[in-house]
């Protein structure tokens, strides 16, 4: 899983599986040869979750160029809105507006932030993705008080609409990567994990649906959104014929994983590339390291 890396760091790594001559597996062949115990030595599988626009116009074209396939966890719902998606914008926008002060009351939002704290821009976040939620916002009015975030802000919105920022794999966009041998499965339709196992359901059969409707193939893989992910979920995905599921916990797979609780590799560009190479080889994840 790469997340929001360089397209030049990218590259780097895709250098060292080629040079390394690393095995790099289809999704599905990794997860059925792990659980019949015939997985080859040096085995990769890549993984990318959400299926932002980013993917589509670096991570696709540096994958075929070297041959890769990769699997993307496409959440669904922003697919069809040509706006960001409203959460990860707006914390974007509070974190470039940091110094700054949000009174939340202009937008009929309870409290005043202070931009200057992490602590605060999530505790905004938090208010104003429960705003509107409580008022049912559609994707176009959420994008609009993302804008007008934006312009008390100082942050030049439209150039964020101009380059895609944020913004997930359109339509068309993800029936071109999987034409071009990516592997698009399941992230649920709308990002999230209700713990209420019918509207669990649902965010899996709309996502499910979707993707066969618009893409034509057949998604039975799964990635927690956040890695978050609890022990009921488990006979739920079950029940709805999911075959693997992939939490963000740290480690190597193996025939003795739990395969709807997958670990793997989050692969930050804080990660050197001697660290990135000795999780390859297995050896990194036997040694105590600390949480970033």
């Amino acid at each position: 899983m790469h997340v929001f890396v360089q397209a030049a760091f990218f590259r780097k790594r895709l250098e060292i599986l080629a040079r390394r001559r690393y095995r790099v597996l289809p999704l599905d062949d990794a997860v059925r040869m792990l659980r019949e115990g015939s997985l080859p030595s040096r085995s990769v599988a890549i993984t990318f979750d959400d299926g932002f626009h980013d993917f589509h116009e670096i991570g696709f074209p540096l994958l075929r160029e070297f041959g890769f396939p990769a699997t993307v966890y496409q959440s669904t719902y922003y697919s069809d809105h040509r706006f960001p998606v409203f959460n990860v914008v707006f914390s974007y926008l509070l974190w470039r507006g940091r110094g700054r002060r949000l009174d939340g009351a202009a937008y009929a939002v309870p409290g005043v932030f202070d931009l200057a704290s992490e602590e605060e821009r999530r505790r905004a976040v938090d208010v104003f993705r429960a705003f509107v939620r409580r008022e049912r916002y559609t994707p176009a009015q959420r994008n609009e008080l993302a804008c007008r975030i934006a312009g008390e802000l100082d942050v030049d919105y439209a150039e964020i609409l101009r380059l895609r920022m944020l913004q997930l794999m359109t339509p068309s966009e993800l029936a071109e990567i999987a034409a071009g041998g990516i592997d698009v499965q399941l992230h649920t339709h709308r990002h999230r994990m209700p713990l209420d196992e019918k509207l669990f359901v649902r965010e899996i059969r709309d996502n499910r649906e979707w993707i066969v409707a618009k893409i034509g193939t057949q998604p039975n893989h799964f990635c927690y959104p956040g890695g978050q992910y609890r022990p009921e979920f488990l006979p739920w995905l079950r029940a709805e014929h999911v075959v693997s599921a992939t939490t963000c916990d740290r480690g190597i797979a193996d025939r003795d994983c739990e395969p709807l609780l997958l670990p793997r590799l989050p692969d930050l560009m804080s990660m050197t590339d001697i660290e990135f190479e000795s999780w390859l080889a297995g050896i990194s994840a036997f040694l105590p390291h600390s949480p970033r």
